[in-house]
């Protein structure tokens, strides 16, 4: 029987880990709850969502998802005693350099959309992170990046009327 490090049998993440990171999101979101609490709001307009309204949602999210996370590795697994879990092979552990190497992606994704725009990088980006996630076919990942940067695109250009950023490298300038 294979035991994490602090966790249930076979778990795959130790349970550190996991009380860690649902503890990290949830002071992230706090934090963006505050800082988004200053920023203006729309004159007049009770009912329109404004530039505070999305982070607050969203934090609100992160702040019931790490709960979720947290409280259910605290609770005792039902059955866990009576059935001993399969070991988990090594390959199949929880892999850091995944992670590590989705978080340096997503910190280049954000630096190259001010540089290159948000279409092509975005297409990129998604790419990227499906064949990170284990998404083996080159044909299906270009056609789902491409559906969900246009539709994305479309609901913040029409719906939103938010533009998304074209990308300094591409400016045509006067000298």
């Amino acid at each position: 029987m294979s035991h994490s490090s602090g966790g249930t049998p076979g778990s795959g993440t130790p349970r550190s880990a996991d009380l860690f990171a649902g503890a990290v999101v949830a002071a992230v979101a706090v934090a963006a709850i505050v800082v988004s609490g200053g920023f203006p709001t729309m004159a007049g307009l009770d009912t329109d969502v404004g530039p505070a309204r999305f982070p607050i949602i969203y934090a609100g999210a992160l702040l019931v998802l790490s709960a979720i996370l947290v409280i259910g590795r605290l609770m005792p697994k039902r059955g866990a005693q009576a059935a001993p879990a399969e070991p988990q092979a090594p390959a199949e552990a929880f892999r850091f350099h995944r992670v590590a190497i989705g978080v340096v992606a997503t910190a280049v994704y954000i630096y190259m959309l001010s540089l290159i725009g948000y279409l092509p990088t975005t297409v990129v980006f998604l790419i990227g992170m499906m064949r990170l996630m284990g998404m083996r076919s080159w044909v299906r990942a270009p056609i789902i990046a491409v559906a969900v940067t246009a539709f994305l695109y479309l609901v913040f250009l029409y719906a939103l009327q938010i533009p998304l950023p074209d990308g300094s490298l591409f400016e045509t300038g006067e000298f």
